[in-house]
């Protein structure tokens, strides 16, 4: 493990002080009354943002399976054993990458709430930073805390600029993640306790114990604290994802925050669920992972198909962007529950391909939604020749969602279902069959918002095609999508080493229990043979 230079902190850091200078008085509606200088100096700095993490994971990618891992440590609060522990490896730098690049397209496109001002570039930027340092923290503590700072920029943007029943939505959402993040943060205090005993009893004067690495290095859980530490973890990830049955936030969220702020949560909030399963859980919990794959397995799997039967019933646009959002992170689920290489792997870079798709389709679907002054499907219709160019990226978005091959979704897809047919094959059939009903769903809103019958007063709310910097974002998406889906080696050789080594410990446990039945079975004599020696004088050869 190596430190960067420059460190990993700018990757937090940055973004955060643009927020803060988005607030100063440089922007100040006086100065600034359309918010131009402000849009340019928060794209500025997301766009720095963006080539630094491509810089630092440039070793990584640029050689097949290296194991890339790039840290950064300094004393926070020592006398407590926390520490501002960063690390960048094969597992964070797709989500780090995918966190920048979304933040930089909700910060070039050009629609934002007229009201907004310079807080919405300040929300964005605060918002990715907190996302960002999620993605990068291996101490507990830290990360906990950015999970739960990443939070309020969602919410103020919802209460501040979100729909009719936004404050409803804004309370939903808070009352399940906080239910959810408490149950967290307890378990990650009794775990730096536990490991502050273990350290001390072994002769190290230490303080409090809260980095990852160290903690899944010592063996001072029984399975009954497995247990119920995993389960603690799993409900503020379940929730975070969402998992079926804690999704019900999920909806109203995406139904009443801004067009930005729902690109943003669906591309990223529900991937920070997904990390941390595979970043903590995996190390620290290995027996409970092992006894809770079916269930979590089975969860993925129905939620792949509940989501694809509620969202094909939808009439409301948003709504069934929500519960696909459901339906493609169960098949992530899927495959993170599978714990193979191939399936971790494959959940990986399926959901870097579903935030890249997810963002876009909000994007163009907000447009399309402020164009018709409605989001219902019974008020679209006929508007590929009012609006072609956004026909365009909507065909080649929806294709990429429902897993075209030569599109990223094909290859997530693909490595989920080989790496998990052969731990849960029949959940994986079960969930083949949401990607059929997604087809569907997707198709056929794609059909009727493009080319069904025109509805009377159609556009007359807002007018115009994508145009300008929309195109730019839409286009650099979509070629991220397509070369992912041409070219994803490259990827899945940076990510591929990582997540070998977060299964470590679950791939130790099992191979000492398949050796253990082994020697089991070599000690238990067969029928007939009672010195289990194969008994040919007893059978008269």
């Amino acid at each position: 493990m190596v430190s960067s230079s420059p460190p990993l902190s700018f990757l937090v850091l940055l973004p955060l002080l643009a927020a803060l200078g988005c607030l100063g008085p440089w922007f100040a509606k006086q100065r600034d009354p359309e918010g131009r200088l402000c849009r340019a100096w928060s794209l500025f700095v997301s766009g720095i943002t963006l080539a630094l993490a491509l810089a630092i994971g440039k070793a990584g990618m640029s050689e097949p399976n290296v194991l890339l891992s790039v840290s950064e440590s300094r004393a926070w609060i020592p006398s407590l054993g926390i520490f501002f522990n960063l690390t960048l490896d094969g597992l964070s730098l797709p989500f780090v990458l995918l966190t920048c690049a979304v933040s930089l397209a909700v910060l070039a496109w050009s629609d934002k709430p007229k009201e907004a001002g310079p807080g919405w570039y300040s929300i964005i930027l605060l918002a990715q930073s907190a996302v960002t340092g999620a993605f990068l923290a291996t101490d507990l503590v830290l990360f906990y805390c950015f999970y739960e700072a990443m939070l309020l920029p969602v919410l103020a943007a919802m209460a501040l600029w979100g729909g009719p029943r936004r404050l409803q939505a804004a309370l939903k959402f808070l009352l399940f993640t906080v239910t959810g993040s408490v149950l967290m943060l307890l378990a990650i205090l009794y775990l730096g306790w536990k490991g502050l005993q273990m350290l001390n009893d072994h002769g190290a004067e230490v303080a409090f114990a809260f980095d990852v690495t160290t903690l899944s290095t010592i063996d001072m859980l029984g399975s009954t604290q497995q247990l119920v530490l995993g389960l603690a973890f799993l409900a503020a990830f379940a929730v975070k994802t969402p998992i079926v049955p804690l999704h019900g936030w999920l909806p109203d969220t995406y139904r009443e925050a801004p067009h930005g702020i729902v690109a943003f949560t669906a591309a990223l909030l529900g991937k920070v669920g997904l990390y941390g399963i595979i970043r903590f859980m995996y190390p620290l919990f290995p027996f409970f992972m092992r006894d809770a794959a079916w269930a979590l397995a089975a969860l993925g799997a129905i939620g792949v198909v509940y989501g694809a039967m509620i969202a094909l019933v939808q009439r409301d646009v948003r709504s069934m962007l929500a519960y696909s959002s459901i339906s493609h992170l169960g098949f992530c689920v899927l495959g993170v529950a599978a714990a193979t290489e191939m399936a971790v792997t494959g959940a990986v870079f399926q959901a870097v391909s579903h935030g890249l798709i997810t963002a876009a389709l909000f994007l163009v679907f907000g447009r399309i939604i402020d164009r018709e002054g409605a989001r219902d499907f019974d008020s679209f219709g006929g508007l590929a020749a009012s609006i072609p160019v956004g026909a365009f990226f909507l065909m080649v978005f929806s294709l990429a969602a429902v897993a075209l091959p030569l599109t990223s979704s094909f290859v997530g897809e693909f490595l989920i279902i080989l790496g998990a047919w052969g731990e849960f094959p029949q959940w994986t059939a079960l969930a083949l069959v949401g990607v059929v009903l997604g087809a569907v769903y997707t198709l056929t809103a794609y059909l009727r918002t493009m080319f069904g019958p025109a509805r009377q007063g159609a556009g007359t709310h807002a007018a115009g095609d994508i145009s300008g910097p929309e195109v730019v974002v839409l286009g650099a998406l979509a070629a991220a999508v397509i070369s992912l889906g041409i070219f994803p080696a490259g990827v899945l050789n940076t990510i591929s080493p990582a997540v070998e080594v977060q299964l470590a410990g679950l791939t130790e446990i099992q191979g000492g229990a398949a050796r253990a039945q082994l020697d089991l079975s070599k000690e238990q004599p067969s029928a007939g043979q009672p010195d289990g020696r194969g008994g040919a004088e007893d059978q008269g050869v």
